[in-house]
C-alpha cells in the first residue's frame, strides 16, 4: 500500500498575481508542487494555502501538528525591494511558526529566501541579474555530497530555475549544499528555533511545460532583459520546451535546448524532493500514526 502522508503546500503569490498567471494560461507554483508530490507519492493527501493573503493561512481547525510536511514554493514577490509588504511579512511569520513547530520543512526559490529571513538571514538582488530557464552546472559542496538530501543525485546537474533575488547571508548554523557561477547559495540547510529547513534556490518541481508557461508570461520582460531577441523568439523557445515535454525522446530538441536526463527525467529532477519525503516526512507520518 502506498503511504499517504498529509502535506501542506503554501502558494507564495497573492491573489492578483495568481489571477494574472491563470488568466494567461499558466499554472501556479503550488500546482507544480502538488503534481510533483503526487508523482513521487500518489496517495499523499495535500492541502494548499495562500499565506500572502491572510495572517491565518492554515486550514480551519488545523495546526502544523496535523501535517507530516510543509512546502513553500515560488513567488513573484521581492523581499529586497518590498520587505515591508504585509503579503511578505505574513509568509515570514508562517515560516517562523513552521520552524517552531519542528515540522519537516522544504522550500524552493522564494521558499528558501523566506525561510532564510525568518531565521535571521539576508536576501538581496542578485548582482548577476536574473537566472532564468535553467540553472546550469549546479555543483554540490562537500557538505552537499555528504548530506542525505542529495543521496542519489549527481555532483553536478542542471535544473529549472527562475529568480532575480538570492540569499546573500545565511542564518548562523546554516550549511550551503550547492552553488553555481550565477548563485552562490543554490541549496542550504537552515536550523532555527528547533526546526530544520531543507531549501533550494532552483525549481525541481517545474517541468518543461511549466517553464514554457513562465517564458510566455514573462516574454516582454525577458526580451527587455536581453534573454531573447524579440518576443517571437521567446514564444518559439516556449514551444520547443512544450514539444520536448510531450515527447522526451526528441533528441533534436534536447540538443537544441541543451537538456539532459537531469531535467527530462522527473525521477532524477525530483531526487532531492523524494529524499525529503523518505527521510523526513514518512518517518513523521509513521510516528504520528
Amino acid at each position: 500500500m502506498s503511504p499517504s502522508p498529509r502535506i501542506l503546500i503554501a502558494e507564495g503569490n497573492p491573489t492578483d498575481r495568481r489571477d494574472l498567471v491563470l488568466d494567461g494560461g499558466g499554472a501556479l507554483g503550488s500546482t507544480a508542487y502538488r503534481q510533483s508530490i503526487k508523482h513521487l507519492c500518489p496517495a499523499a493527501r495535500i492541502d494548499v494555502i495562500y499565506p500572502a493573503d491572510t495572517t491565518d493561512a492554515l486550514p480551519p481547525g488545523t495546526s502544523f501538528d496535523d501535517y507530516d510536511g510543509f512546502i513553500m514554493g515560488g513567488s513573484a514577490l521581492n523581499i529586497p525591494t518590498d520587505g515591508d509588504n504585509p503579503k511578505i511579512i505574513n509568509q515570514i511569520e508562517l515560516a517562523r511558526a513552521a520552524f517552531k513547530a519542528k515540522i519537516p520543512f522544504l522550500g524552493s526559490c522564494w521558499g528558501l529566501q523566506v525561510a532564510a529571513v525568518a531565521a535571521g538571514g539576508v536576501v538581496g538582488v542578485n548582482p548577476n541579474g536574473r537566472e532564468m530557464g535553467f540553472a546550469r552546472k549546479i555543483t554540490l559542496t562537500d557538505a552537499g555530497r555528504a548530506t542525505a538530501f542529495y543521496e542519489g543525485k549527481a555532483a553536478v546537474f542542471d535544473s529549472p530555475a527562475i529568480h532575480f533575488d538570492e540569499v546573500t547571508h545565511l542564518p548562523p548554523g546554516s550549511v550551503v549544499l550547492a552553488e553555481n557561477r550565477h548563485t552562490h547559495i543554490q541549496a542550504a540547510i537552515i536550523r532555527h528555533d528547533g526546526g530544520t529547513f531543507w531549501g533550494i534556490q532552483y525549481h525541481p518541481e517545474f517541468d518543461l511545460a511549466h517553464m514554457a508557461g513562465l517564458v510566455r508570461s514573462y516574454a516582454t520582460l525577458l526580451t527587455d532583459d536581453g534573454f531573447y531577441a524579440d518576443e517571437g523568439a521567446a514564444h518559439a523557445h516556449a514551444t520547443e520546451m512544450e514539444l520536448l515535454q510531450q515527447n522526451p525522446s526528441r533528441q533534436d530538441l534536447a540538443w537544441v535546448l541543451g537538456l539532459d536526463h537531469d531535467v527530462l527525467d522527473p525521477d532524477v529532477r525530483l531526487r532531492e524532493v523524494a529524499n525529503w519525503l523518505d527521510l523526513n516526512v514518512l518517518p513523521r507520518m509513521r510516528a504520528r500514526g
